[in-house]
Formats: C-alpha cells, sequence, structure tokens
C-alpha cells in the first residue's frame, strides 16, 4: 500500500449465496466503506417453470440500487477485468462468490483482496467446510477472514472466529451461525487491518485439509457405515440435498433427522430392525451399530416425522 486510504473505504463486493448477504448489508450499512459495485454468478434457471432468477446476492444488491456486474469467467470475458479496475476499489471483498480469481484481478484493489471462508483455517479449505465439519462430528467450527493468494483457500490470515455445533444443528444451523457472526468479525477486520492494527498470519500448510463439492452420491446413505457416522451424515446434508436411501417400493426416501440407537448384534448392515409407531423406524448399520430416522421425506411429499411417515407405510424393505 503505497498511501494509506481514507474512510469510507471503496469495496467492489463478490458473492453469491444466502451466505454472503449478511456480509453484505453490514458493508452497505456501515458508514466506513462505500460498495462501488457487486460482482455475483449469472442468474439461473429456478423452481419447476425454469424460471431465470438472480443469486441472494444480486438481488440485494438491486434492491439497494447497487451496480451488479455478473461475468460467467474473468478468464473467458478480460473486458470485465478492466471494468473491474475502473471501480478503484481500496478492497475486494469476496464472501463465497463461486469464480476462481486470476492474480491480475487480486491486484487491483488498493489495499487488499479478502476472503471470509466458513472455517477456522488451515482445516477444511474448499467448497463445502461447513458440511465437512459435521461430517467429521466436530463440536466447534468458525469464519477465517485472510488475505487472497492464487492458492485455493490458502492465504495469510487476518481474523478467526468460532461457533458451537449442538447436537441437534444441522447444515442450516451451522450456516446460519457463521453467516450472522462473520459479518460483524468481516467488517472489523477490514477496518483493523486498513489502520495497520493486524498482522497477517501464515497458514501452517502441512495442517491443511481439503473439502470435495457436494454432489448427490456424496447424501448417499451407506448402512455398512457405523451409525453415528450416518447420522453425521444426514445433519450434514440436511436441507440440502438431503441423505438419501433406495428402498423397493419407493426409489429413494429422504432422511433430515436420526439418531444412534441400540442394536440387535445378529443382524446385517441395512436391515430393518424395526417399522411401527411404538419403535418407530430403526435400521442396523455398520460395527454392530443401529440408527432410528427420525424425519424423512419421500419423493414429491413434505417432510414429516416418522410417526406421519409411518401412516402410509405399513413396512419399509431397503433396496439391496
Amino acid at each position: 500500500m503505497s498511501e494509506k486510504p481514507a474512510k469510507p473505504y471503496k469495496v467492489v463486493f463478490m458473492g453469491s449465496p444466502d451466505f454472503s448477504v449478511p456480509c453484505l448489508k453490514a458493508l452497505y450499512d456501515s458508514p466506513d466503506f462505500e460498495i462501488k459495485a457487486v460482482y455475483s454468478m449469472p442468474d439461473k434457471p429456478k423452481g419447476r417453470g425454469k424460471v431465470l432468477s438472480p443469486t441472494p446476492v444480486k438481488a440485494f444488491a438491486l434492491e439497494h440500487n447497487i451496480v451488479v456486474r455478473t461475468p460467467a469467467s474473468f478468464k473467458k470475458e478480460p473486458e470485465e477485468v478492466e471494468i473491474l479496475r475502473s471501480f478503484e476499489p481500496d478492497y475486494l471483498v469476496v464472501v463465497a462468490y463461486g469464480l476462481i480469481l486470476s492474480q491480475k484481478v487480486l491486484d487491483i484493489p488498493k489495499i487488499a483482496a479478502v476472503n471470509l471462508h466458513a472455517s477456522l483455517l488451515p482445516n477444511f479449505r474448499g467448497s463445502s467446510p461447513m458440511q465437512y465439519a459435521i461430517l467429521n462430528g466436530l463440536k466447534e467450527t468458525g469464519n477465517t477472514v485472510m488475505l487472497m493468494s492464487k492458492g485455493m483457500d490458502e492465504g495469510d490470515m487476518l481474523a478467526t472466529n468460532k461457533i458451537s455445533i449442538e447436537e441437534n444443528d444441522d447444515l442450516e444451523a451451522v450456516h446460519d451461525k457463521l453467516s450472522a457472526t462473520g459479518a460483524p468479525l468481516l467488517t472489523k477486520t477490514l477496518i483493523d487491518y486498513a489502520e495497520g492494527k493486524i498482522t497477517p498470519v501464515p497458514q501452517d500448510h502441512s495442517k491443511a485439509t481439503y473439502t470435495a463439492k457436494i454432489t448427490t452420491e456424496t447424501a448417499k446413505i451407506d448402512w455398512n457405515k457405523p451409525a453415528q457416522e450416518i447420522r453425521n451424515l444426514i445433519y450434514a446434508m440436511s436441507p440440502f440435498p438431503g441423505a438419501w436411501f433406495e428402498c423397493e417400493k419407493e426409489t429413494r426416501i429422504k432422511v433430515f433427522r436420526a439418531k444412534v440407537t441400540d442394536c440387535k448384534k445378529d443382524m446385517l448392515p441395512g436391515e430393518v430392525i424395526s417399522c411401527c409407531p411404538q419403535k418407530g423406524i430403526v435400521i442396523s448399520c455398520g460395527n454392530s451399530t443401529a440408527i432410528e430416522l427420525l424425519e424423512l421425506q419421500r419423493p414429491g411429499k413434505n417432510r414429516m416425522n416418522e410417526q406421519s411417515f409411518l401412516c402410509g407405510c405399513s413396512s419399509l424393505k431397503l433396496k439391496e
């Protein structure tokens, strides 16, 4: 930084999903920042009618009369780099954007390109940190504000915060906690860093772990795994895409809540231990464990508790 920019700091914000909106709102509401433009992913078809719909971030920007750009690629649309440069930002702020940014883009802001990542780095780099925190049975996770570098989530850290993962917290609950606490962390960090109050801390790359993109296959339940692992999968995939299994009568049943329970040791993984209102829906899992399915969804139907589900299901035979 050759000269110290003055407040309000000029910001170009890059983000797309609901998770990013509280951060954008916090910057918009703060007198310490001036949002010059918002970048978000292009509109996508949504709903049964496949109507083109804006991302939540774009919707917020339009509602507040903020300039919005939606390039599909900076590499394929090089003119977008020059448009970005014309905003003369002090900060480039990235929160769950969706595009990989080249060094040419990262070098544009006068102060820094900064990213809020939903994990305690270097743990869970990549696209699915919240899901992996739950999949791994962690009791806490958090946000990291970091300087952006060319490597994926490898930049020096500026600040972190932690949130607890309670027993019944699913992906939605963890998402909401991190989103809400990330916004004030981000705004404070941007101010403190600009004022020289923060010394960046390099990550220990030898301790890095990585997350893969969540797919429908990721969410498929494997009854050969121990019940606790299956339970973690169910909560990590709830509400989307929803952990699922196949049965003979209905191709795919989704599960949103469950609990580990007792198992008859002589039963094989995937066998139905019970399927009745009195004893609930209990499935045998690996390592002589079992799981009770508490909230399920038939294809094309609403989510329902196991008692309601059993009203239309006298038996449940899993597809082998």
